[in-house]
């Protein structure tokens, strides 16, 4: 708790900055993670700082320049909901108010995919069983970041000939999750989950793509952590917007929610992972996660695909430069190929306004 305390001592000035409006302009406070001067070294350590900053960045963008809140109350108050989210958080896993309730077919599901045996018309065949993850996953393989072929994806049968076993799987973990992490809600909450699913939809489709060409075997395992990582990170946005709401005279500030999100979103991650019977698949990836130095099994896929959503939607969002976005995705990623082809893929995807 007092680790959790020292979240808010870390800083508590509210920043009073313009909005940005499109590309056109960039966020302040947004370009800061900039300054940091990385060289082009792809260690570990690099892309684990990169990564951290970048999801700074983004997370504060929904509480820059905004209009019409109240005056902000002093650093106890938000102390307070430090300290009562935190609280609320450690639950999770174990308080079925707090947890979000597992996918109905998940057990089953996992169980397909997880076998190296089996096929997608296996998989689709379970998957129909539940009409509305049926329609979800058709919707997704029919998005600009899934869809591989002109021609409308219209039944399981033609999402398996189209993305084959490895594809489906990779559909069936997004077609799980989404609905589970609940609709955006209005204000700057709102928007700040809204940004959460955007960056959950690309990172866990470009680590998926960057473990599939790394040939690890392992592009599943990294597109459902960083499903799961999502959620995690969804749930902690909503905790601390409730603890937000029943301080009415108290202004959300982009500083302590950006800190809460990255102390908080990996182990409430975990926390969801063991009810869910997850564990086993993701639990590894979730805990080198958090050493920075770690490179083994898909976590340099998963830090990769964080890396190359939060660019993109930073390139979408403040004007910053594709050159740019190029640039710093080399820093963790020599094969230029590789970037290439995955940055091609996000463009296309938030051009369109799909992402599954």
């Amino acid at each position: 708790m007092a680790a959790a305390a020292g979240v808010v001592a870390w800083r508590m000035r509210r920043r009073a900055h313009a909005r940005p409006a499109g590309r056109a302009a960039r966020a302040p406070g947004a370009g800061s993670w900039r300054a940091s001067g990385f060289p082009p070294d792809p260690g570990a350590a690099i892309a684990a700082t990169l990564q951290k900053d970048l999801l700074a960045a983004l997370h504060k963008l929904p509480f820059t320049g905004v209009e019409g809140q109240p005056p902000g109350v002093s650093g106890p108050a938000h102390a307070a909901v430090v300290s009562q989210s935190v609280k609320q958080l450690q639950e999770v896993g174990q308080d079925v108010r707090h947890t979000p309730r597992r996918p109905g077919l998940l057990p089953l599901l996992m169980r397909e995919v997880s076998d190296p045996d089996s096929s997608g018309a296996r998989i689709a065949r379970i998957v129909a069983q539940d009409p509305v993850l049926a329609g979800s996953l058709l919707r997704i393989a029919n998005s600009a970041l899934y869809r591989v072929q002109t021609r409308p994806v219209e039944s399981l049968e033609r999402a398996v000939a189209s993305v084959g076993t490895d594809g489906i799987r990779r559909l069936v973990a997004t077609a799980l999750v989404q609905p589970v992490m609940g609709a955006p809600g209005e204000g700057v909450f709102g928007h700040l989950a809204s940004l959460v699913w955007e960056h959950t939809g690309l990172a866990s489709a470009a680590a998926a793509e960057h473990a599939r060409r790394r040939s690890n075997g392992q592009a599943f395992v990294a597109q459902l952590t960083a499903l799961m990582l999502g959620l995690g990170t969804a749930v902690v946005v909503r905790t601390v917007r409730e603890q937000y709401l029943r301080r009415p005279s108290l202004s959300p500030d982009g500083e302590v929610v950006a800190a809460l999100l990255h102390g908080w979103s990996v182990p409430t991650a975990g926390r969801i992972a063991a009810p869910w019977e997850l564990t086993r698949q993701i639990g590894p990836t979730l805990e080198a996660l958090g050493e920075d130095g770690s490179t083994a099994g898909p976590v340099g896929s998963l830090r990769f695909g964080s890396i190359a959503a939060s660019l993109a939607l930073l390139w979408r969002d403040t004007g910053l430069e594709e050159a740019e976005v190029l640039d710093r995705l080399a820093t963790v990623e020599p094969d230029r190929e590789l970037v290439s082809a995955v940055w091609k893929r996000l463009r296309r995807s938030l051009e369109d306004g799909s992402h599954g």
